[in-house]
């Protein structure tokens, strides 16, 4: 027989439009006109209305880390104007001395490369591939003589299957008084070569230091990613939109949020007065339905400005000394905790505010997330953030003798002698924080 049991559970559940404004909340100033647009087109009874320029909309918010113009990049993908690894291949196809199958061949496997220009494929994939696509059968001879032609393209290095393989087809190319050794090298012995391990390259080769030396600066101006400058993706641009504007005035530290949509939305009142004026219940009850939720998107991005400005300048009543400066052991212990307590809010909305949000400062652009910290106590009582030790971590690493990194053990003991006494393993999980490598990937001859 089933016992019944009577269960108290407490739950806490978000309405739609709270969803939505948390989502609205994490959306940075990049993507909001983006967010707007969608709302709009979907929306009938919300619209676009005149808004008058201000200081904060004007264009000099936006920051390129490069200095190709973003309008010329979206006007390019939208055109399909892109110089891309694929169209630089397909170019030099045309006019070379080789049958049509080889060709179409040729042609198959530029389109197969991946944004770094290897054929990471299986050959055996690339047969099946090929045959359910044009319903050719070829071998795998087939393969390595066309893809040997795809090899003597450029960028040098396009084609292999691998770093390995990319650095070797460039050095084929090259003609210089270390070419034969350094292909060896990379052919026979490139765990080692990847690892540093010097001692051993040297003993069974028979070179010298110097000679290794030689190589090594060698292969690392070779470029290890072909397709690097056609990616669309490419780190080199990304484009930063501050989020934040801080003004430094005598009368303190103005925080400016920035809007370059140049736009504002509102509530259409054509489809306001029809919601009063219809008498017919299916268009009153679709009106009544679309003309609530363009007023609570709209009072929605209004909160988020207000919700957005008032964490910014509670980071910058507490960072203070730091925006003033611009140095970084003014940078105080900060969590959002701290944040989430003095405004009045749930940690989770502070977390969704700082990310991947920037502010514009005097000496340069952050991103939020980089100002909280935890808190370490010295020795002698003085409470610091932990971006100090972090500082002081690069310091001792940039004046280390590189041919003798120091090691995660001697690095804390050299941070104790500075009065920051850590364990090794939080060297170690600051060090990997900072993306720097373990003594032996430092190590240079």
């Amino acid at each position: 027989m089933q016992k019944q049991h009577q269960i108290l559970k407490q739950k806490f559940k978000l309405s739609p439009q709270q969803i939505q404004f948390l989502g609205l909340l994490a959306i940075p100033l990049v993507d909001l006109e983006k967010r707007i647009e969608e709302e709009i087109e979907e929306n009938p009874t919300l619209e676009e209305s005149d808004a008058t320029d201000s200081i904060d909309n004007k264009e000099e918010n936006f920051h390129y880390k490069n200095k190709d113009s973003k309008q010329d990049f979206i006007v390019n993908n939208l055109t399909g104007n892109i110089n891309s690894l694929s169209n630089f291949l397909h170019k030099q196809v045309i006019g070379i001395n080789n049958s049509d199958k080889e060709v179409e061949l040729l042609e198959y496997l530029i389109d197969s490369l991946d944004d770094n220009g290897f054929l990471t494929q299986r050959k055996g994939a690339i047969i099946d591939d090929y045959f359910i696509a044009n319903d050719i059968l070829i071998s795998e001879q087939e393969i390595n003589s066309t893809l040997n032609i795809l090899k003597t393209f450029d960028p040098p290095g396009v084609g292999a299957k691998d770093l390995q393989e990319c650095l070797i087809i460039q050095l084929e190319r090259k003609d210089n008084v270390y070419k034969s050794i350094s292909i060896e090298i990379l052919r026979n012995y490139y765990h080692e070569f990847s690892n540093k391990n010097f001692e051993k390259i040297i003993k069974e080769l028979k070179i010298s230091e110097k000679e290794l030396a030689s190589v090594y600066k060698e292969i690392e101006a070779l470029n290890p990613i072909p397709g690097a400058s056609f990616s669309i993706n490419k780190e080199n641009t990304e484009y930063v939109v501050p989020d934040f504007s801080l003004k430094n005035s005598e009368d303190g530290i103005s925080v400016i949020l920035n809007n370059p949509n140049k736009r504002n939305v509102a509530v259409n009142k054509y489809y306001e007065k029809l919601l009063k004026e219809t008498s017919d219940a299916e268009t009153k009850d679709f009106l009544q339905t679309k003309i609530e939720k363009a007023k609570w998107f709209v009072d929605a991005l209004k909160k988020r400005n207000k919700t957005l400005k008032d964490v910014m300048e509670t980071i910058v009543k507490i960072q203070k000394n730091y925006f003033i400066s611009g140095k970084e052991y003014d940078i105080k212990p900060m969590k959002l905790a701290d944040i989430a307590e003095i405004i009045k809010m749930d940690i989770s909305t502070i977390s969704r505010v700082t990310n991947s949000k920037y502010v514009e400062t005097n000496f340069g652009s952050f991103l939020l997330k980089d100002f909280f910290s935890e808190a370490y106590k010295k020795d002698n009582g003085d409470i610091i953030s932990t971006k100090e030790i972090k500082k002081k971590l690069i310091d001792i690493i940039e004046d280390e003798d590189k041919k003798k990194p120091y090691t995660d053990e001697i690095i804390c003991e050299l941070l104790g002698k500075e009065d920051y006494h850590i364990a090794r393993r939080t060297v170690a999980k600051y060090r990997e924080e900072l993306k720097i490598p373990i003594s032996k990937f430092r190590r240079k001859l």
